[in-house]
């Protein structure tokens, strides 16, 4: 195993985009929330490293036996990322379950780069459905294949964390 932070860094979304990839968190409060844990999104609840409030994001997730592995798209700068390296205590919540959980970053850039692809493998099943993602790409809000192919590209460098459910908690489905 070699150990290794990843490095990728997209920089900061412009303020259009930080409120798109903000929807989800709306979205999910409602009864779309199911549908949207069935396409991979889950909502991540940190602690702020300098508010101390909880703040809440839509991740992608992928399920790995117990656990759940999340990814950091926007790089080592995303918030979230951030808070939770500052304080891995976490709260997800995948359709209607809520549940307590640590975060642990990959520390492997072995392991991180086969994650990554292994979630591009069942990315027919997560993200936007096919018709969404076209017009997203279409209007240039969002190229989900093109995100996708971005993570793959940084050879393990993408910020990769598993979640870890506390024992005893009840595991969403």
């Amino acid at each position: 195993m070699t150990s290794s932070q990843p490095t990728f860094d997209r920089g900061r979304p412009n303020a259009f985009r930080k409120w798109f990839f903000k929807s989800p968190v709306s979205m999910y409060r409602g009864p779309i929330g199911d549908v949207m844990s069935k396409r991979c999104v889950m909502l991540l609840t940190t602690i702020g490293r300098k508010s101390g409030l909880p703040r809440t994001n839509g991740v992608s997730y992928m399920p790995v036996g117990d656990n759940y592995i999340i990814f950091a798209g926007w790089g080592i700068q995303s918030d979230w990322y951030k808070n939770l390296l500052a304080n891995p205590e976490v709260t997800i919540q995948v359709g209607s379950k809520q549940l307590k959980a640590t975060a642990k970053p990959v520390e492997d850039a072995a392991r991180r780069k086969d994650l990554m692809l292994q979630m591009r493998k069942r990315s027919g099943q997560c993200g936007p459905p096919e018709p969404v993602r076209s017009v997203l790409k279409a209007t240039g809000l969002f190229d989900y294949e093109g995100e996708l192919d971005l993570a793959v590209k940084q050879d393990g460098q993408l910020p990769v964390v598993e979640i870890i459910p506390i024992s005893g908690a009840n595991r969403p489905r």
